[in-house]
């Protein structure tokens, strides 16, 4: 009479622990489900003294397989370490150096394409606009060193993705000074500095352009940085400064442009602004003549 209560008992203990198994199990199904694809998690911030305007940011992401990472660039420099999976690392404009394990070294220029694996770290900079993928079968962690402008987002998105007002202003720019040096076997290398100047429209209205850049340059590649004015039709202006590289072409006149902007500050309407933005252009002649050029900046409130 006591063994048949005692067998119902377990009975009904081993269906409950079936049935919260299956529950449980469909839960973390659901979970899984909702989770987002790409997860940034941050684990520390600072302000470095000797870094004044940047903030020093930890922070893991995680990418699980099939998903992508939006076009997108730092508005700062970032080291980012493999810590399990493979993700395949697209360069859309400018180059990222790699760093793998056993000590070497390559650099990936646009456009460009790599499979980073565990152990290899990154070193991102400003002038870099790329995207990841994980192609593979595991959930892709990378953890990240940034030190990026204060006050701007982990990830800034290129083009449909990004937020906040669009400013597109396209020019021909034409050197209106510059102090440039070649030195080197064959003055292979050339460094200095060029102001160029340009106009543009804006809803109409005229928008006058000056940028001053300086150049190190090796056969005709290498990097450039500087400023760029831009003064409206209202008398407002915005200060950006520019961090890119340049691409010379095989025939040694032709060469391509590539940046990423940030913006300094501005007066008039502007005079609570900042934001960032990526420039591209192209030269078909010889260093110091006429650039094509495209400036696309996303504008927001200083302080959001």
């Amino acid at each position: 009479m006591n063994v048949r209560p005692a067998r119902a008992w377990w009975r009904v203990v081993l269906v409950s622990l079936v049935a919260i198994g299956i529950v449980g199990g469909a839960v973390a199904a659901y979970a899984a489900k909702d989770e987002e694809p790409i997860r940034r998690v941050v684990s520390g911030t600072t302000k470095p003294q000797n870094a004044p305007g940047q903030s020093l940011i930890m922070q893991t992401v995680e990418v699980d397989p099939g998903a992508t990472l939006p076009e997108h660039f730092h508005e700062g420099t970032q080291l980012a370490t493999i810590k399990a999976g493979v993700l395949t690392y697209t360069v859309v404009s400018g180059s990222v150096l790699v760093m793998h394990p056993d000590g070497t070294t390559e650099t990936v220029s646009a456009p460009g394409e790599v499979k980073l694996r565990v152990g290899d770290t990154i070193a991102e900079n400003e002038a870099l606009v790329h995207y990841g993928a994980n192609k593979g079968k595991k959930t892709v962690v990378i953890d990240v060193a940034a030190l990026l402008e204060d006050g701007a987002p982990l990830s800034t998105a290129v083009g449909a993705a990004a937020i906040g007002d669009t400013v597109k202003l396209e020019t021909t720019l034409s050197s209106q000074s510059r102090t440039l040096y070649q030195t080197g076997p064959g003055n292979e290398s050339t460094y200095g500095w060029n102001r160029l100047t340009g106009t543009s429209t804006l809803n109409g209205q005229p928008v006058s352009i000056e940028m001053l850049a300086t150049v190190d340059y090796t056969k005709g590649n290498g990097p450039f940085s500087g400023v760029i004015t831009f003064t409206f039709a209202d008398g407002s202006t915005l200060g950006v400064s520019m961090v890119g590289t340049t691409t010379a072409q095989p025939n040694g006149t032709d060469a391509s442009f590539d940046s990423t902007l940030g913006v300094i500050g501005g007066t008039g309407q502007y005079v609570n602004t900042t934001g960032s933005g990526i420039f591209t252009g192209t030269r078909s002649a010889a260093l110091g003549t006429d650039v094509g050029a495209v400036f696309t900046l996303q504008l927001r409130p200083r302080g959001n």
